[in-house]
């Protein structure tokens, strides 16, 4: 039985870093299709996704700086956009780059 449940575990684990690594892949060619806003938004829901199974899958700790640096990514590359297309009298939105940091 504690061979069974190891092995659950482990495909559970399995299909999770799957889909958080195919998730990290959608959300970079979100980013280079320059679609930021879906970027940032899907990319936020991966990183969600990631707290809410590290926990119990500490084994995911090895994929943290691909998602956190997607997130990161979609983040400022959002602001640069906002930076191209802001008006003269209105700031940029750094609330961005906060999040990114």
């Amino acid at each position: 039985i504690k061979n069974v449940r190891k092995q659950i575990h482990f495909n559970e684990y399995y299909r999770i870093q799957q889909e958080i690594d195919e998730d990290v892949d959608i959300g970079k060619i979100l980013t280079r299709i320059e679609k930021y806003q879906a970027a940032v938004d899907f990319n936020r829901r991966n990183y969600e996704k990631f707290l809410l199974n590290i926990s119990e899958y500490r084994e995911l700790k090895q994929i943290s700086h691909c998602v956190l640096h997607t997130y990161a990514q979609s983040l400022f590359q959002l602001f640069l956009a906002s930076l191209q297309n802001s008006d003269a009298g209105n700031d940029p939105p750094h609330h961005y780059l906060e999040e990114a940091e």
